[in-house]
């Protein structure tokens, strides 16, 4: 008998099966794939939803799905480590450390695989913490639109408060590349420059001053 995580394991199918740990979409699905002896997953399996079209591929530990891909078409798609939350309710798999998610909207663009924006790099809980996101407005990661890619260098350098908000929030370090061919670099909140940096115009000419919201800040 093999063995997976200091555990015995062996392949079965599964109807209707509910895990603690998954959400509720997932309730009474379907398994198939290696379990150990308690019967729960552990090791590689597939468990797909019986109400819609999403599945996740992967491995298991213990009846929780920690690593793999989770596929939602024709939207979306998840591949890396995953962390189940159960915050809201019905429950959701984040991505948590090392991942990427690839966006598609249309049926045709994920039947050919034609990935229309992603974000990926290091998450925690769901949140992109470094890396990239491409075309953030059309994946809906922005209301911004005219953004080509953000990138997050560092996370959470500094907390500020801000008064049209009523409220701190958090500042990282990042590029943000826009369509027209502008640059910029330095302090920002999500997609907006907020804090010191330096936009770089298409035709090159450079303006470093303190941002909020977007725009220069007035002494």
């Amino acid at each position: 008998m093999k063995e997976y995580k200091g555990k015995k394991i062996e392949t079965r199918e599964i109807e209707n099966i509910t895990l603690d740990n998954s959400p509720n979409i997932f309730h009474d699905g379907k398994y198939i794939g290696f379990c150990n002896l308690d019967g729960l997953p552990h090791g590689l399996g597939e468990l797909t939803s019986k109400v819609s079209k999403e599945k996740c591929n992967g491995e298991w530990e213990n009846g929780v799905f920690v690593r793999g891909t989770y596929s939602n078409p024709p939207y979306c798609r998840y591949e890396g480590s995953f962390k189940f939350d159960d915050v809201i309710g019905s429950g959701d798999w984040e991505l948590h450390g090392k991942g990427i998610e690839l966006h598609y909207r249309t049926d045709e663009n994920y039947k050919n695989n034609n990935v229309i924006g992603h974000v990926k790099g290091i998450f925690e809980g769901g949140n992109l913490l470094e890396g990239e996101i491409l075309n953030p407005s059309l994946i809906e990661y922005s209301q911004h639109k005219g953004i080509k890619k953000i990138i997050y260098q560092k996370a959470n350098i500094n907390r500020v408060f801000d008064k049209d908000f009523g409220a701190e929030i958090n500042i990282c370090f990042g590029e943000i590349f826009y369509e027209d061919g502008a640059h910029y670099k330095g302090e920002l909140e999500f997609d907006l420059p907020y804090g010191i940096g330096t936009m770089t115009l298409a035709d090159g000419n450079k303006k470093t001053c303190h941002w909020v919201h977007g725009n220069i800040q007035e002494k």
